[in-house]
């Protein structure tokens, strides 16, 4: 999509045509935005409507559920499960759905949404979520006592289901960058021409890869990753910084709004004005946030962000959000604040399972920049962990990726055709020479080939 068009969303669609969006008239508000753009507009209002044009139509994809076919759903996880429990969920404000035309439509990822937030249910599911606090709180312990180094190597495999033969594959796939916590990936190795990659401290860093896929619809990408986490309790005020003296230094960015998610709307402002009150020490007030954050938001798979029109302010109102959407919040409270604040994201990198994950950082002049993994620490509190809870507020463990340290970055080369994603890079990018591959078109998987962890200085 444009970047025009992604800034346009934080411009308010008319009010006809909200009202049919959000009643699930598609096709009726498809219809009355034609006539529209058939009309002279301001610019950044036509705009808009075309970006609608082009992302309305997508909804109902991401909301494929009935009621009958969610409770079917629910009851191949636990067959226990009935019609008044979700009823239930659904008076509680847990379930995420939408209209179309006039039928109430769930999320695709609910099921497994629930199951993540509520732990009574994972508990009767057939197959429960593996649970991985024993290790986790191992690796942390460690960390406590001492720095740890971990180091792993990764494998992304990329199956392309809509293949073209006779086409040249052009991909950006996400690798290691320079971060205060972590080494740039190390010896890159793919079964794609590696044209190049990205400078190590690169926004969003990515291998520049480029094909054919004649032969196989799969290719591979492989990395080492060496991470350099510490452990330091914010609280300590006798503990002065900075804990990482290579991060980033401040710029102007780590204290801006950043439409359509990172937008200091009223009701953003209010908040962050109601939760810090009258502390004025940049890490208390950032711990408030995060407070409010863990013991408030329920963790829920979001639709593509690409189809939300604020995601900080959404996670606020609803209290309800995946990592990224907790992540922003965080965020966007700090900077309202003036506590400069930035996105980091990647992978959560566990031995046994990697998959994509958001986080945040902030800073203070006592002990300089800090992350903050809001989902991971509400996580731990549904879980009955407070010392896990208090852990992720200022420290991660060592199961991460970086790859990207600004939200909605670009690409270098730039991409020909709009982006699958076009604000985070976690899964990779890729267009031929006719067009951009859609999110479903393409699927990544990420394998930990070997990992190794020691205390650091041995």
């Amino acid at each position: 999509m444009p970047d025009r068009y992604l800034e346009s969303l934080s411009c308010p669609l008319p009010a006809d045509i909200a009202r049919l969006k959000g009643a699930g008239e598609i096709s009726l508000a498809l219809e009355l935005i034609d006539k529209r753009l058939s009309q002279p507009l301001p610019d950044m209002l036509k705009t808009r409507l075309e970006a609608e044009r082009a992302l309305l139509p997508q909804w109902a994809a991401c909301y494929p559920y009935t009621h009958e076919q969610l409770l079917l759903a629910m009851r191949e996880r636990v067959h226990s499960f009935t019609d008044r429990e979700l009823q239930a969920l659904l008076a509680d404000g847990l379930l995420d759905f939408i209209y179309v035309d006039g039928v109430r439509r769930y999320h695709e990822d609910l099921v497994g949404s629930l199951l993540k937030s509520q732990p009574q249910l994972n508990r009767r599911a057939e197959k429960p979520r593996a649970d991985s606090s024993e290790a986790l709180d191992a690796v942390i312990g460690r960390m406590m006592e001492h720095d740890v180094v971990y180091r792993y190597r990764l494998r992304a495999v990329t199956h392309v289901r809509t293949l073209e033969p006779d086409t040249l594959y052009r991909v950006h796939m996400p690798v290691a960058a320079r971060s205060m916590q972590q080494e740039p990936a190390q010896e890159i190795q793919s079964s794609l021409m590696l044209a190049s990659v990205d400078a190590e401290d690169a926004p969003q860093r990515t291998a520049y890869l480029e094909g054919s896929l004649r032969a196989s619809p799969d290719f591979t990408l492989e990395y080492t990753v060496t991470q350099h986490p510490r452990y330091v309790d914010p609280m300590d005020e006798s503990i002065r910084g900075p804990i990482y003296p290579d991060a980033r230094p401040v710029c102007d960015a780590d204290l801006a709004e950043q439409p359509p998610h990172l937008a200091f709307t009223p009701y953003l402002k209010s908040l962050a004005a109601q939760l810090r009150g009258d502390e004025t020490d940049a890490v208390r007030v950032a711990r408030r946030f995060y407070d409010y954050i863990t013991s408030r938001v329920t963790y829920a798979f979001m639709p593509p962000y690409l189809l939300m029109e604020a995601g900080a302010e959404y996670c606020a109102v609803n209290l309800r959000g995946d990592c990224g959407i907790q992540a922003l919040l965080f965020i966007a409270l700090c900077r309202i604040s003036g506590i400069p604040a930035r996105w980091q994201s990647g992978l959560y990198a566990k031995p046994d399972d990697v998959g994509s994950h958001d986080w945040a950082e902030f800073y203070s002049e006592r002990l300089g920049w800090l992350p903050v993994d809001c989902s991971f620490g509400g996580g731990r509190r549904r879980s009955g962990s407070e010392l896990r809870r208090r852990f992720y507020f200022g420290n991660l463990d060592p199961w991460r990726m970086v790859a990207n340290r600004a939200y909605y970055a670009p690409f270098s080369p730039p991409k020909k055709y709009p982006r699958a994603d076009p604000y985070d890079s976690q899964r990779g990018e890729i267009e031929n020479d006719r067009r951009g591959l859609g999110a479903g078109e393409f699927r990544t998987r990420y394998e930990m080939l070997w990992h190794e962890e020691r205390e650091a200085g041995k």
